[in-house]
């Protein structure tokens, strides 16, 4: 017999399959790219997702997006102060 409850897996698949055709394409061009990366985000966190006890899915996959932009924003933090740093180093020397 088949399964009477969807897993989160399907359940997801269904969200993106949704969001894509309902909601993605009326984004503008930029927006569409960054979701993209956005997608790619939760699906590398996806089992953490799953296993998170939190019964609405998007929420959890939003709670991911917000944590890969700041992950992001302090990567690119850091690599700003090292730029800085080495134009400090070739303006002194």
């Amino acid at each position: 017999m088949g399964r009477a409850t969807p897993s989160v897996r399907e359940k997801y698949l269904q969200l993106l399959n949704e969001l894509e055709a309902e909601f993605v394409e009326l984004l503008r061009r930029e927006r569409r790219e960054a979701y993209i990366y956005v997608k790619k985000a939760w699906g590398e966190e996806l089992g953490a997702v799953t296993n998170y006890p939190n019964p609405y899915l998007l929420g959890s996959l939003l709670l991911v997006s917000v944590l890969d932009l700041e992950w992001r924003l302090r990567e690119l933090e850091r690599r700003l102060r090292d730029l800085e740093d080495e134009v400090e180093r070739i303006s002194s020397g």
